[in-house]
């Protein structure tokens, strides 16, 4: 049977580091899974985010549309955020690793993103989005650890030091390209949509913008 990565999907929510190691051992499957589970996971997010789309009656093409570019920009902000680790870890712990293991790696880590849908839950929407971001986190962890070779201390300050960089980039560069985000979304979608969910290393989300969507 031919391998893919959804296989190690299982372990992976576990928190298992094996699951990190059996994908980097396999770099080309590997990295195309990781990137399909952090899509299918886009557009999971998408779907728990789907409410706005229910309630302005959007058409069924524009409603499909629009999950699809919600998911490709949930791809985006996971791209940013792998970059980020995997240049972090390289600068500050010295540890060469590819660039493409480092997003197989925490690709596979958004494995807990698959259940985003869930957000529509009534009642427990919001408390089980804390723990699909906590979850996300803490297998973000295992992956550095495993892509990288970090002890745990050294994973912890990588992460960290992430995610000052993280925040750093998302109050200046970051600021014209999230406008540029939610200025697609409304063309597709026909309306303002809540903000799509932020990548594991940021905290909170930016201010749905009801009116202008370059504000």
């Amino acid at each position: 049977m031919e391998f893919t990565a959804l296989d190690l999907v299982p372990n992976a929510l576990r928190l298992q580091p094996d699951a990190f190691h059996t994908l980097l051992s396999r770099p080309n499957a590997g990295l195309r899974g990781a990137l399909a589970i952090v899509f299918l996971a886009g557009l999971s997010a998408a779907l728990g985010q789907s409410v706005m789309l229910f309630a302005n009656r959007v058409s069924p093409r524009r409603f499909v549309a629009s999950l699809l570019v919600q998911a490709l920009l949930f791809v985006a902000g996971f791209l940013a955020w792998a970059a980020t680790v995997w240049g972090t870890a390289m600068l500050l712990m010295g540890r060469p690793a590819p660039f493409a293991s480092a997003v197989a790696a925490i690709g596979l880590a958004y494995a807990p993103q698959l259940l985003a849908f869930l957000v529509l839950t009534p009642f427990l929407g919001s408390p089980l989005g804390i723990v699909l971001s906590v979850w996300t986190l803490l297998a973000t962890l295992v992956a550095t650890s495993v892509a990288f070779d970090l002890t745990r201390v050294e994973t912890i300050v990588v992460a960290f030091a992430g995610w000052l960089v993280a925040q750093a980039l998302q109050r200046t560069v970051g600021r014209p390209l999230a406008r540029l985000g939610r200025w697609v979304r409304y063309k597709v979608a026909g309306t303002v949509l809540a903000p799509i969910p932020a990548p594991p290393g940021t905290v909170g989300q930016p201010k749905a913008h009801r009116r202008n969507p370059w504000t």
